[in-house]
């Protein structure tokens, strides 16, 4: 619901000039919002033509000019070739489910928590504008420096998430998931997210078996875990 608000916010030109930009940043790297604006927009349209063949035109905001381009190649992204007959009739994918949660988990990251480092903090706002290799360099350097740092780990995981770079990813969360003297660890968590975006052959049952530790051993990421178990088909 979050997303969806947020999404209104920016159509109805409600959203500051600074989180506007970063909302337009973000899109282009963002598939599951893509799909979340896609769906906004669709549902608008239908509401508009309901309401001129009842003749009650409905007051529509025209769309920024300098978004237009950037919305249709996203539409195109989401839709593809069949996707009326196809978006509505299957169960959402693993991959898909994996990045609702980190869009709406991770689609933006804190940068003014207490005792953050200067370095997560300007990560962190590379990160929310986009620039994900600029934020990769900068938490990479955090981990030469502090090999075990859990934020850093946890942070530079993400930005190999959004990069694409899954083998990378599901080794920082897994180092991160093994220091047991942390008071919340979502290492574990994030590792089967991450074995789900990759989707080799074996990663479907790795992520589960992830998950159920997460479950059983009342871990970070308990929740969401079992809302993903209940939402995914595994085998």
């Amino acid at each position: 619901m979050k997303e969806l608000e947020r999404i209104d916010d920016y159509f109805a030109g409600r959203l500051p000039p600074a989180d506007r930009d970063r909302f337009e940043a973000t899109l282009p790297h963002n598939p599951a919002l893509a799909r979340s604006v896609a769906f906004y927009l669709l549902a608008r349209q239908t509401a508009r033509q309901e309401a001129r063949r009842m003749l009650k035109p409905v007051p529509v905001r025209r769309l920024p000019v300098r978004f237009l381009t950037l919305l249709a190649a996203c539409l195109l992204l989401v839709l593809g070739v069949g996707w009326f007959l196809t978006v509505w009739q299957k169960p959402p994918s693993a991959v898909e489910v994996a990045d609702q949660y980190l869009s709406e988990r991770y689609g933006q990251l804190p940068v003014s928590l207490d005792g953050q480092s200067d370095s997560l903090k300007t990560g962190s706002h590379y990160y929310n504008m986009g620039e994900f290799r600029k934020a990769e360099t900068v938490f990479e350097s955090m981990l030469e420096r502090e090999p075990t740092h859990p934020e850093a780990l946890k942070r530079a995981g993400l930005v190999s998430l959004r990069l694409g770079n899954y083998d990378q990813a599901i080794e920082r969360f897994r180092r991160l998931g093994q220091q047991t003297d942390l008071y919340a660890n979502p290492g574990i968590f994030l590792e089967a997210l991450a074995l789900l975006k990759r989707g080799q052959p074996m990663d479907k049952n790795q992520a589960k078996k992830l998950l159920l530790t997460v479950i059983q051993g009342n871990l970070e990421g308990k929740e969401e875990a079992g809302q993903l178990v209940e939402k995914i088909k595994f085998n």
